[in-house]
């Protein structure tokens, strides 16, 4: 498979169908401590519809699914977790499951293309289990339940309404009186005898929450505190409260003794994204960690064998509140994260390898945009924003490449001003995604006068904004401007980068379709097909550039009163669209429908 200058060998296997490896699980690893819950995992066990877990923050949601899913691995394949929060986290988790059980894809096909394909498969097989953590909008899911009614699907979220058809909902409170004196003393004596005195008060003050229970047993069982003198310290903090207040008040008492190495660490863990913090994240300084393990003893986070962090959100929420006794240099944690990312995000964006990479990285990336405010984005961070957009495109997520592509652009106008060259150049990163929207050719004219005079009429960026232009023309219907202004950007790549070179041919299939839109099929089929046989000659036939010049050439043909040509040619097409690009992507969508109309 050629994907731009890099060619991978595919195995056999990597082209035919998708098929699940025996024994695939992936489960967060949750508190060892799990007490009571029988009732409620005797639900997620009879039942044979969708489950709904509800309940509040740091009720035990997450840890109940986990604990009940576990014992699902020796009799469902695969057992799959999916942080839901957004339905790009959901769409990321399902190429998460394509890439598990077909390792060979991982650095070839964009994640819109592994979604599907994981997708197709759930969608055909049965005996196997996905969980959906942490759902906050039933919309993000409603696709993926639509199309997977042959397996078992658990979620959790904190929202109890909203449910209504798509599943049973189980509200999961607090543990009882019991069952959480029970969870303090195993978390407390878990490394030998302490003085328990007092847990059930201490417990009651926490308003029995899990969480609360279980950070506070931590922290006495690794320092001795007794029970009592913990209550006491609680009391300084104020009144029970609601649960966030419940975690803020445990919090306060172990992060004030904790090490001062171990608290900017977690501060700075608040930043992103709950689940699987990868190590290209984490602090490289010596001492880190130690610093994490300490957590770890304190039941604050969770380590995993390949180094990767979680944090339960609740924690998350309370180390980023600022003002709070013990939790400052907030903004200086933000910072940190900030240049965390600016360090792990690949640049090289188009190059397939580090697409699993971006994967990765996406959910922290977004958890970070989400919490921190825009106002304060720093220079450094502006870079990896454009590549954080440009991947979305390649993965064909679009939409949300706009949002990141804007928050580029306003902190360009505000660090550099309006008529900086990479002001200038966001500027048309986000014209090239949003296209005809109302003033779209205004915007890219002035753009094209901008560019001009920065940079001078030769300059590739200013050459990128005439094109975008040409597109701002092409879709306000003014055809004859886009066609004259394609024909001179492709004159002016030719000259500077060859007639055969990548960015020449990709204008130049710009300007077939430009023709095919006016109406000059001659003109566009001539173009066309001296295009497509250098792009495959280029790039191989199973690159997206290539792909769409064969599927214009197909189009072409067919306007032309050729349709056995067009049909067969959409035949071809067809399985590699589905393949490398997925069922749902437009282009494939695009030939199936042409496959399905009547021949005239």
């Amino acid at each position: 498979m050629h994907t731009g200058d890099r060619v991978t060998v595919l195995p056999p296997e990597a082209t035919g169908p998708v098929r699940c490896p025996d024994g695939l699980v992936n489960v967060p690893r949750k508190s060892a401590h799990f007490v009571g819950r029988t009732d409620e995992l005797a639900v997620l066990e009879a039942a044979e519809e969708p489950v709904v877990v509800c309940g509040l923050g740091g009720v035990g949601k997450s840890s109940l699914v986990a604990r009940w899913a576990r014992r699902q691995a020796p009799h469902r394949n695969p057992v799959w977790w999916i942080t839901a929060e957004s339905r790009a986290d959901v769409d990321a988790g399902l190429a998460g499951l394509a890439a598990a059980m077909q390792p060979e894809l991982i650095d070839v096909l964009p994640q819109e293309a592994l979604r599907e394909r994981a997708l197709q498969w759930l969608s055909a097989h049965d005996g196997w289990l996905l969980v959906l953590d942490n759902v906050t909008d039933p919309e993000d899911v409603a696709g993926l339940l639509a199309r997977t009614g042959r397996g078992r699907v658990v979620l959790t979220s904190r929202s109890t309404d909203a449910w209504y058809g798509i599943g049973r909902v189980l509200d999961l409170p607090v543990l009882p009186a019991g069952e959480a004196v029970e969870l303090f003393t195993r978390v407390a004596t878990h490394a030998g005898p302490r003085d328990t005195t007092g847990a059930e008060g201490l417990c009651e003050s926490l308003g029995h929450l899990p969480l609360a229970v279980e950070i506070a047993a931590a922290y006495c069982g690794r320092t001795a505190m007794p029970p009592l003198a913990y209550l006491e310290e609680l009391g300084r903090s104020g009144g029970p409260g609601n649960a966030e207040e419940a975690v803020a008040r445990t919090l306060r008492v172990t992060l004030e003794r904790l090490d001062a190495s171990a608290r900017a660490v977690l501060r700075l863990l608040a930043w992103f994204a709950p689940d699987r913090i990868p190590v290209l994240l984490l602090p490289s300084a010596p001492g880190t960690r130690e610093a994490l393990g300490e957590l770890a003893a304190h039941s604050m986070v969770t380590l995993h064998e390949d180094g990767a962090v979680s944090v339960h959100r609740l924690v998350q929420a309370v180390v980023r509140r600022p003002g709070a006794e013990g939790l400052g240099l907030v903004g200086e944690a933000r910072r940190a994260a900030e240049a965390a990312i600016v360090e792990a995000v690949p640049y090289d964006v188009e190059n397939p390898a580090c697409w699993e990479t971006w994967r990765g990285l996406v959910p922290h990336v977004e958890a970070y945009l989400r919490h921190a405010d825009p106002a304060e984005d720093d220079v450094r961070l502006l870079g990896a924003l454009s590549a954080a957009g440009t991947y979305y495109v390649l993965a064909g997520l679009p939409g949300a490449a706009v949002g990141v592509f804007e928050r580029a652009l306003a902190g360009a106008e505000r660090l550099h001003g309006p008529e900086h060259p990479f002001t200038l150049g966001a500027r048309g990163l986000l014209l090239g995604t949003t296209g005809g929207t109302d003033g779209a050719v205004e915007r890219a004219a002035a753009l094209v006068r901008s560019m001009t005079e920065s940079l001078g009429a030769d300059d590739m960026g200013t050459i990128l904004a005439r094109i975008t232009l040409a597109q701002a023309y092409g879709e306000a219907g003014l055809l004859d401007e886009a066609i004259a202004l394609l024909e001179g950007a492709a004159a002016d790549q030719a000259l500077l980068f060859g007639a055969g070179e990548e960015r020449t041919l990709g204008t130049l299939l710009g300007l077939a379709e430009m023709y095919q839109a006016a109406n000059r099929t001659s003109d566009a089929l001539a173009l066309c097909s001296h295009v497509a046989a250098e792009l495959r000659t280029l790039l191989g036939e199973e690159r997206m550039e290539a792909l769409g010049a064969r599927i214009l050439l197909a189009d072409l043909h067919a306007a032309s009163g050729e349709a056995d040509r067009a049909l067969a040619e959409y035949r071809d097409l067809l399985p590699v669209c589905v393949r490398v690009l997925g069922e749902r992507h437009p282009l494939t969508v695009h030939v199936a429908e042409a496959l399905a109309e009547p021949t005239p």
